[in-house]
């Protein structure tokens, strides 16, 4: 069992903790995060840095400070695997959290027996996470590829207007994109008229548009990793004249749909865990909106409500540890059930998967704005656990 000594640096919640001068020692919880910060997946690690953040702002565990250090990944597996090894050899953290890209998370989860500490992914979604690549190290407190695929089914079911379109699928030629496509394709009934794979950083998308406009595609599917590239297909397609529906897994960050202004209008998210836009109805979410946007300027992202609810679950799952060890957390990773701002995050213990239901939602434009947001992801259809759920065997996972 590995028991983790607690660091004697004071405590802090900042990106990266400068050296302070020596003083009286302090004990401490530490937690590693891994998040892009830059790349073209920095607006969701930066949305998802900042909710992580704001968790644990001013956070104990069994009375002690919590502090989060901070490692931007790039999205790119082998600085993610190093930067992983850095936060438990070198600053010695209890938990790695974050994990942004699907990519990253199946590398560290790799190494996970030699890193030897519980990882939490907020964010990652290709299915073999928690499917044939399951480990005891790795939980997972958001849908999957598989589980968002059967959340559009059933909204397939409902709308035969969306059904009846003939989709072209664009993806990111990596591990998200390539599960994702293949999840989508499964849906019964769905009708594929063509596919486009192209690799991340991909700026110009002038060739997978041409071919779009080759096919008798009426609907476009987009497979790709939320950041940067998804932004500029969006913006390209509709100059070129792409009026069609453009559906995403999940959504993107509201700071690129402010970004996309009206060319957002009209998308649809097929497995959203959340959106500020609930704050009517949600008192923890109107909660999080205020507090996030006196901290940041504006509103949460569905990865930022992601990453907080996260955090307070990883909380909640360290003061119930019977100590701060690896045997022990990962006892209470699978125990836990912890009332957080998206609701209960319980974690399934066969394949520690997290038993979260999704959101169909729809972009639609604000007026007046709201919180400086002229545009935001409204839920429309709700899908519980229940209706998404995709059982281990399902998956692939075998146990641990």
């Amino acid at each position: 069992m590995r028991k983790f000594r607690l660091s004697n640096m004071a405590a802090c919640a900042l990106a990266a903790c400068a050296a302070l001068p020596a003083g009286p020692a302090a004990a401490e919880v530490a937690i590693g995060v891994l998040v892009p910060t830059t790349g073209v997946l920095a607006p969701l690690g930066n949305d998802m840095r900042n909710g992580f953040l704001l968790a644990a702002k001013g956070a104990t565990v069994k009375g002690e400070p919590v502090r989060l250090i901070v490692e931007d990944t790039g999205a790119n597996p082998a600085n993610g695997l190093r930067k992983a090894q850095k936060l438990v050899l070198e600053d010695e953290v209890a938990l790695l959290l974050g994990m942004a890209s699907s990519a990253v998370t199946l590398g560290i989860n790799a190494q996970a027996p030699r890193l030897n500490v519980p990882i939490v992914t907020t964010n990652a979604q290709a299915v073999p996470v928690t499917g044939e690549q399951c480990s005891r190290f790795m939980f997972r407190t958001v849908p999957h590829d598989g589980n968002t695929a059967k959340a559009s089914a059933a909204m397939f079911a409902e709308r035969p207007d969306m059904i009846e379109r003939k989709w072209f699928v664009v993806y990111h030629d990596y591990a998200y994109g390539l599960s994702n496509k293949a999840e989508f394709s499964h849906i019964p009934g769905i009708q594929i008229a063509g596919e486009a794979g192209r690799p991340m950083g991909t700026a110009d998308w002038s060739s997978a548009i041409s071919q779009i406009q080759a096919s008798d595609a009426d609907g476009i599917y987009l497979a790709l990793a939320v950041g940067d590239d998804l932004a500029a297909f969006v913006n390209q397609a509709r100059g070129y004249g792409l009026d069609m529906p453009i559906m995403t897994p999940a959504g993107i960050p509201d700071t690129m749909l402010q970004a996309l202004g009206k060319n957002g209008v009209g998308m649809i998210a097929n497995g959203l865990t959340a959106s500020w836009m609930q704050e009517d109805e949600n008192p923890q979410i109107a909660e999080l909106v205020k507090a996030y946007h006196d901290e940041y300027g504006i509103v949460p992202g569905y990865q930022a409500i992601q990453a907080y609810a996260g955090m307070q679950f990883v909380l909640a799952a360290l003061e119930a540890a019977d100590e701060i060890s690896t045997d022990a957390i990962i006892a209470a990773l699978e125990d836990t059930a912890a009332e957080t701002v998206v609701g209960p995050i319980d974690i399934r213990a066969e394949d520690h998967q997290g038993m979260q239901g999704t959101f169909v939602a729809e972009a639609v434009a604000l007026d007046p704005p709201q919180h400086g947001a002229s545009i935001g992801w409204k839920p429309v259809t709700q899908m519980s656990w229940d209706q998404i759920n995709l059982l281990p065997e399902e998956t692939g996972c075998k146990g641990f």
